[in-house]
């Protein structure tokens, strides 16, 4: 594999876990959010959104070029 393709791979690997965790913040937001309407109990989301940013820069820290 040449350089650019694998600099596009690494892209197009960037961009599906990227994808695949903006769905799973927005479901597991929704989840949550159903919960807190739902029960006394309360699950906090004020800091969910920085947990699946640090989950993409996983991917591209630890991907070797």
């Amino acid at each position: 594999m040449n350089k650019i393709q694998t600099l596009n791979a690494v892209a197009e690997l960037h961009n599906k876990c990227d994808s695949l965790l903006a769905q799973c913040n927005i479901d597991m937001t929704k989840l949550i959010n159903d919960f807190n309407n739902k029960h006394e109990v309360k699950c906090d989301t004020t800091n969910l959104d920085s947990k699946f940013t640090d989950l993409a820069d996983y991917v591209e820290d630890n991907t070797n070029l």
